[in-house]
C-alpha cells in the first residue's frame, strides 16, 4: 500500500470517528424527560435525582449527560448514559425484564426427587413440578428417580416459564 492510499485511509477512518463521537448537551438549560417502560411502575433515577414510577411524561429535567437507572421489584433492570437535551422531549423507551424465571419439569417415572444446579429443590410425586424464580441463565437439573436418573442443562430467561421432560427410564 502506497503512502497516499494510506493517508486516504486513514483520513476515512478520522472523518467517521468525528461524525460518531458527539459533544455532551450543555448544562444550565432546560429539557424535558419521557420515560416508557414495559410493564410499568419501574422506579426511575436520573442523575441520582428520583423522578417517580413510569411512566413519566415531559418531566422538566436540567440538561446534561446524567446516568439513567431503572429499578424494578429489587433489579437494577436498566443503567446507562443518558443524555438530556435542552429545549427538547428526551425519551427512553424499552421492555424492562425482571431477570427470573421459572421451570415446570416432569419426570418419567413419575416420582423424582429434583435437583437444580446440585441443590435439592423438591420432589415430583407424580404430578409436574415448578420451580419458581430461579436466575436468568443456565442450570444443570437432574432426576433422581430410584437407581435410574437423568439430566439436562436448561437455559431460563426471564419471566419465562420452560417446560423439559426428563426421563430416567431409558438405558
Amino acid at each position: 500500500m502506497n503512502k497516499q492510499m494510506l493517508f486516504s485511509v486513514l483520513l476515512v477512518l478520522f472523518a467517521s470517528l468525528l461524525c460518531f463521537a458527539q459533544d455532551p448537551p450543555p448544562r444550565g438549560q432546560m429539557g424535558k424527560v419521557t420515560i416508557i417502560t414495559d410493564p410499568p411502575g419501574s422506579d426511575v433515577y436520573l442523575g441520582n435525582q428520583e423522578l417517580g414510577k413510569t411512566p413519566i411524561v415531559e418531566k422538566d429535567f436540567p440538561s446534561g449527560r446524567h446516568t439513567l437507572v431503572i429499578i424494578d421489584q429489587g433489579y437494577e433492570l436498566v443503567n446507562e448514559r443518558f443524555n438530556v437535551w435542552p429545549n427538547k422531549v428526551n425519551e427512553y423507551g424499552g421492555k424492562t425484564t425482571i431477570p427470573k424465571g421459572h421451570l415446570k419439569i416432569t419426570t418419567k417415572p413419575a416420582k423424582c426427587i429434583i435437583y437444580v444446579d446440585g441443590d435439592q429443590a423438591d420432589m415430583t410425586d407424580g404430578a409436574a413440578l415448578t420451580v419458581r424464580n430461579l436466575d436468568a441463565g443456565d442450570h444443570m437439573v437432574r432426576a433422581e428417580c430410584g437407581r435410574r436418573s437423568a439430566e439436562m442443562l436448561v437455559t431460563i430467561k426471564g419471566e419465562e416459564t420452560s417446560e423439559i421432560t426428563l426421563d430416567a427410564t431409558k438405558k
